[in-house]
């Protein structure tokens, strides 16, 4: 390696590890305190043991590394794995640091940091041990500072955990890394995901500026996905700011980065369509829902598109099409009690049924929204439950403004979009 490749080398290195010291401390009175109360099966003193060694490793210099760990920790973190019962799946893992733990001079940075992510995949689907998770995969970013993937994971977990600020550092690291290697893909990959979590915080103008970043990577270097990525990302903003011409145009263009067949069509479709009817235009939606709802097979996925057919039917008057989809979601709700998307679905059948005036299933629907609402906790639909429930008594939707729907006047562009994305669902569900 020439000398300026290695100074190089060495900047990105100095450079995350400085930037991230801050994000791999743990909470707790001592670094990887949090890691011991979540161990629950593997006994948490062998896991907090490997998290510290890993992390004295990775943030000592190379010149450190002789002599780093005393004579006996490799007999006793094997002592430990033979007592307790460690999943098979962690063991290879395992077995790697305590060869670091035996030479820490001659280790393989890019081993160790495996090792560390799969014991924090390993975690992350136990479903209960968070900082367990987080840990290992910020451990394994910082063992390996120039693979943009572990950055990106680390952000990722984070970014699921709402700790925002350990998220947007691992996110920038790995765009700034995959800048370095030319991964354009990667790049751009960071910046959707910055942009995501600004936009998960409500923080809408960050979140655009991030996703038109990628956007441009994705133009300059051809990458169809990466736009059709942005585009749909930008969409989700323009619908949150009202911005109506805005989102119709990023749905438009999403769509044609995709392609018709593209997984992520019916998820862009839904997205537009929902849009579409929280500001009154429901016969433009209405087709659209339908022509989604062969592709959620499972209960849980199908009463989402359900109480949206509901609301649109009720909307433009279609009464024949709202009956039919509502028996089909009274029919599923009792079995998918506990699906997140319930509540503001059975809402959403509550309004439609509100728009037609039929106000005993309104009655219905807008209770059973309340009650599974207060089970989880969803003040939002809990709030327009009881609203919509004062409308119902007294026989008057004009106090729903959501349902205070524009004129339907002839839009040429988002009509088109509309019969565009029906095409495209039907092809896609043909294809598939």
């Amino acid at each position: 390696m020439k000398r300026s490749q290695r100074e190089a080398a060495a900047r990105g290195s100095t450079h995350l590890l400085r930037l991230s010291l801050p994000a791999v401390r743990s909470n707790g009175s001592f670094e990887g305190a949090d890691i011991l109360a979540e161990a629950g099966a593997v006994p948490a003193i062998l896991l907090c043991q490997v998290y510290r060694g890993v992390m004295a490793w990775a943030l000592t210099p190379a010149a450190g590394h002789p002599g780093l760990f005393p004579p006996h920790a490799a007999a006793e973190t094997r002592r430990l794995m033979g007592e307790a019962a460690v999943p098979e799946e962690l063991r290879p893992a395992l077995e790697t640091v305590c060869e670091l733990f035996d030479d820490p001079a001659g280790a393989d940075a890019s081993r160790v940091a495996e090792a560390c992510m799969r014991i924090g995949e390993w975690a992350e689907r136990r479903g209960d041990a968070p900082a367990t998770a987080l840990r290992f995969l910020q451990a394994g970013g910082t063992c390996s500072p120039n693979d943009a993937r572990l950055a990106y994971r680390a952000g990722y977990v984070a970014r699921r955990q709402a700790i925002w600020d350990i998220a947007e550092l691992w996110f920038r690291h790995s765009s700034t890394v995959s800048r370095r290697q030319h991964d354009w893909n990667s790049h751009a990959t960071a910046y959707l995901a910055l942009g995501n979590s600004y936009y998960q915080q409500g923080r809408y103008a960050p979140a655009k500026r991030e996703h038109m970043k990628a956007l441009r990577v994705g133009k300059r270097h051809g990458l169809r996905e990466v736009q059709g990525r942005a585009h749909h990302d930008l969409l989700a903003v323009a619908s949150e700011l009202g911005e109506l011409a805005e989102a119709e145009s990023n749905a438009q263009k999403a769509l044609h980065a995709y392609g018709p067949t593209h997984p992520n069509v019916p998820p862009l479709a839904h997205d537009i369509a929902y849009f579409w009817i929280t500001r009154g235009y429901f016969r433009r939606a209405l087709p659209v829902f339908r022509a989604l709802l062969p592709h959620f097979r499972q209960p849980q996925d199908r009463i989402r598109p359900l109480g949206s057919i509901c609301r649109a039917a009720g909307g433009s008057g279609q009464r024949e099409i709202f009956h039919e989809a509502w028996r089909d979601l009274w029919q599923l709700a009792p079995t998918v009690e506990w699906a997140p998307a319930l509540p503001a679905s059975l809402l959403q059948a509550a309004y439609g049924a509100v728009a037609l005036q039929e106000w005993s299933l309104a009655q219905a629907g807008a209770e059973y929204a309340l009650k599974t609402a207060a089970a989880r906790g969803e003040s939002d639909v809990i709030a327009d439950a009881e609203r919509t429930l004062d409308a119902n008594h007294a026989r008057d939707a004009s106090n729903l403004a959501s349902e205070a729907a524009p004129a339907e006047v002839p839009e040429i562009p988002a009509e088109a979009l509309a019969r565009e994305l029906v095409a495209s669902l039907m092809a896609a569900g043909s294809a598939a």
